[in-house]
């Protein structure tokens, strides 16, 4: 039986009406404290000076914050302990709210409308569960997991009606402890009863802990087609090739997650972020223009993502004028933003500026983008060395301003100024024909060492699949893009006329002529290539014309 009279409770919601209702139901329940609010401000406010027991919430909080983004600021400012209940109520049933409340894990959600037997059948099992499981919670806040552990052992050995949530806190502290065998011995026998989805990603946790990554793979594989609404699977998968260092695989996987949720913020700004890494301007840009409308009235608004976001709307016209255009007026949006959102900053207002320069040249208006340049270039040359962001910006505008002379001028003052910072010279590497860092010579290193084996064996599709890779990585690159070539004549000459080889052969050097000179040593690799492209383009219509013939 549940002592309603010690449970303190807020109700928020913008409606006086609603408020008022269940303000009542609860009182006739036997609930002695209950306070409301009707907005997410006023809600934290009452948080920070109360510790409430249950917190029944919203979705729709009109102007401002909405329940899940209250739930996660909430929890982003410790404002709520494990055994403190959220409840998030709402008239909305769509998937992608109900995903997006499994992604915030509220302790329940109701739909409206709600009635007082509704309500309180649901408040006793959530508050009579949170009675039973207070123990277990505190020793879990106060690190004390030894001791958790065996209060989750003895509840089963009791039988517990929530033997289901002991079993899954008990696997989690295994894996947490590092006693992998329990976990996984639990989690079997778990699934021998049922195949929970939990218990599954758990087995996959317990592999990729011990070092078994295939194991792992399959596992989250297997969960994804099986159960495609399991979040869980998809983060941990996409985590296991972050480890791997699987970088295209893991921006496979996470644009699948969004696909299926598409309203979890922190999963399309990690998903914008590696797409961002992975030179997929496209992606990044179409995403990083979602994370900026989500992360509004968001605890996790960043101005980084806002930057990113028109960065990313300059690249993605780059490479294809007609998705481009989609955001590239949102992208000069945000610019005029930017300062009233997130306050004023010199250096920032400097990158802004020479940012907007390429968005307006991009939609044609030169002389306002020559405009915006001269102004940040003078207040630059005024204080000598930027930041390597900011110089980047202006080499970047130097490129788009015609002004190549220039811009590979400071790219070569940039790498002996910033030659003892690794994170910027992988930065600069992406504007070079040969990238100067560590990691990127490596990278490309060991790309083109498999791309390589691949061709000599043959195995030309999965060369070009390589050496693409290489070449979205760095797309100035002269071997990749020489090695690409290669690859892509290869497989035309198996008899595979696929048009879109010869048109990325043609792109590739293109790219090179416009690098490369004489005196260059690959300038001989190049002139050969050449030779064998137009070979292949002459065998491939020489056999056509033979079929037309027949």
């Amino acid at each position: 039986m549940v002592n309603y009279a010690a449970v303190k409770v807020l109700v928020v919601d913008d409606f006086d009406s609603f408020r008022m209702t269940v303000s009542r139901m609860l009182s006739d329940f036997g609930c002695r404290t209950v306070d409301t609010a009707v907005n997410g401000n006023e809600a934290l406010r009452l948080c920070e000076e109360n510790d409430y027991d249950l917190i029944l919430c919203d979705y729709n909080l009109g102007k401002g914050r909405n329940g899940l983004q209250l739930l996660e600021e909430m929890r982003h400012k410790n404002l709520l302990r494990r055994s403190n209940l959220f409840l998030l109520v709402s008239a909305e049933s769509s998937r992608n709210i109900v995903l997006a409340a499994s992604d915030y894990e509220p302790d329940g959600y109701l739909t409206k409308p709600i009635t007082a037997k509704t309500l309180r059948q649901r408040l006793d099992r959530v508050l009579h569960q949170r009675q039973s499981m207070k123990s277990v919670y505190r020793a879990i806040e106060d690190n004390y997991l030894d001791r958790a552990i065996v209060l989750c052992l003895t509840k089963l050995d009791e039988n517990s009606r929530y033997a289901v949530l002991c079993q899954k806190l008990l696997g989690a502290l295994y894996i947490k402890t590092q006693q992998y065998d329990l976990a996984e011995q639990l989690y079997r026998q778990v699934l021998e009863m049922r195949e929970l989805d939990w218990a599954q990603v758990g087995m996959a946790q317990v592999e990729a802990a011990r070092g078994n990554d295939d194991r792992a793979e399959d596992w989250l594989q297997q969960i994804i087609q099986l159960q495609p609404l399991c979040m869980p699977a998809y983060d941990e998968l996409a985590e296991l090739y972050r480890r791997q260092g699987k970088e295209a695989e893991r921006q496979k996987v996470l644009e699948q997650a969004v696909a299926v949720s598409p309203v979890a913020l922190l999963r399309q700004e990690k998903l914008a972020q590696v797409a961002q890494s992975n030179n997929d301007s496209i992606v990044a840009a179409q995403t990083y223009k979602k994370v900026v409308k989500l992360s509004e009235n968001s605890v996790h608004d960043k101005v980084e993502n806002h930057m990113a976001f028109t960065r990313a709307a300059v690249a993605a016209f780059a490479e294809d004028e007609t998705v481009g255009r989609d955001v590239l007026r949102e992208a000069l949006a945000v610019v005029d933003q930017v300062e009233s959102r997130f306050g004023k900053d010199d250096t920032r207002k400097l990158q802004l500026q020479l940012i907007e320069s390429q968005l307006q040249l991009k939609q044609g208006n030169t002389k306002r983008a020559n405009e915006l340049f001269m102004a940040a270039n003078q207040a630059i040359e005024a204080l000598g060395l930027m930041d390597i962001d900011t110089e980047l910006d202006r080499v970047m505008t130097l490129q788009a301003l015609g002004q190549n002379a220039k811009a590979n001028d400071r790219l070569v003052e940039l790498v002996e100024a910033f030659k003892d910072d690794e994170s910027a010279l992988e930065k600069i590497d992406r504007l070079l024909d040969d990238p100067v860092s560590e990691a990127a010579c490596k990278q490309v290193a060991s790309i083109n060492k498999e791309g390589i084996r691949l061709y000599e064996q043959q195995a030309y599709m999965r060369a070009i699949e390589c050496f693409q890779r290489a070449r979205r990585l760095f797309p100035r690159h002269l071997g990749v893009q020489l090695n690409l070539v290669q690859a892509l004549v290869g497989q035309m000459r198996t008899g595979d006329e696929n048009p879109q080889w010869m048109d990325i052969a043609i792109q590739c050097l293109k790219g090179v002529e416009s690098s490369i000179n004489g005196t260059h040593p690959q300038f001989q690799r190049y002139r050969q290539l050449q030779d064998m492209l137009r070979q292949a383009d002459m065998e491939i219509r020489a056999n056509q014309s033979k079929r037309k013939g027949k």
